[in-house]
């Protein structure tokens, strides 16, 4: 077993193809596919079950590309470091936010003079907790809601991962400007006075609607979500321009503020939880937990 071989592998498993592998690996098909072959055999294993169309990770393929990702991941540090001498980086992954982005540019100002170097990724829940465990970045910050937070932790602890919450916020309703509620005055909204809107959303997946099986909970599948985005801009023009609405947290969902005024949901005692992630039993590598500090420093104190 080689390097190039892990490379290949990680490529393949992120691609789902041995084309659109060899095309980012600037090799050819048949090269990569020599070369998965010939890891396949060193392991003894079937890594990938090839499909009509594309390929997909088998149930120890997908065990095998926790530990590639983690390999290719500290070689690229050390690749990094041997380019750059001893520069620190600092890998995170978030859901798409506005205030957290904010953030960052603060802190990477304040500490221009330490020279650390960052890699962020904006992704989904899942995606989030996905890159942590393999090790592709170093900490992760999510919004989970609070009925969902049980098997929420049930799924990181399967993994490996602590959840530590920072912040809780009110679930709001952020109505676009050309909807009935916009400017309404209402102090409070109802669930069911929404039928028939529609809504503009960050990253949907599993996690919305993890533990949401009484009738009564709150499920994303039940609204007309018809725009999904990571872009904070896509999200300001639409609450600006059009008749969508947004669900999301107070106080941490700043590309809204100046945009329209948020109104409380009514979804009982429902909350929108900010926090992070990170292995288990790991220490936290003191830049790291530097940038946890500065944030913290910046969340209301209640």
């Amino acid at each position: 077993m080689d390097l190039k071989q892990l490379q290949y592998f990680v490529a393949c498993a992120q691609t789902g193809s041995f084309s659109d592998a060899a095309k980012i690996l600037y090799s050819t098909q048949p090269s990569v596919s020599k070369v998965i072959k010939a890891l396949e055999d060193t392991l003894g294993m079937q890594l990938f079950e090839r499909l009509p169309r594309g390929i997909r990770l088998t149930v120890q393929g997908q065990k095998v590309y926790s530990y590639a990702c983690r390999i290719t991941s500290e070689i690229d540090v050390l690749e990094n470091m041997a380019s750059r001498g001893m520069t620190k980086w600092i890998r995170i992954s978030m859901n798409p936010s506005s205030w957290l982005a904010n953030q960052f540019v603060d802190f990477y100002n304040e500490t221009y003079e330490k020279n650390y170097h960052f890699q962020l990724t904006t992704a989904g829940v899942r995606s989030v907790m996905e890159r942590v465990r393999d090790y592709m970045d170093d900490i992760g910050f999510v919004y989970i809601l609070s009925q969902h937070r049980e098997n929420f932790l049930h799924e990181l602890a399967k993994n490996k991962i602590e959840f530590v919450p920072m912040y809780e916020t009110d679930v709001i309703l952020y109505p676009g400007r050309k909807t009935e509620f916009y400017g309404s005055g209402k102090d409070r909204i109802e669930l069911d006075e929404l039928e028939g809107a529609r809504f503009i959303q960050n990253y949907q997946d599993e996690f919305f609607d993890i533990g949401a099986v009484e009738t009564n909970a709150f499920r994303w599948k039940d609204l007309d979500i018809s725009v999904l985005t990571n872009c904070d801009y896509i999200m300001e023009r639409m609450l600006r321009n059009s008749r969508v609405f947004n669900v999301s947290g107070s106080y941490l969902s700043e590309n809204k503020a100046g945009t329209t005024p948020g109104i409380p949901l009514d979804m009982g005692n429902n909350k929108v939880i900010f926090g992070y992630m990170f292995h288990k039993g790991e220490k936290i590598e003191e830049s790291v937990q530097e940038f946890l500090d500065f944030l913290k420093g910046r969340l209301p104190k209640s």
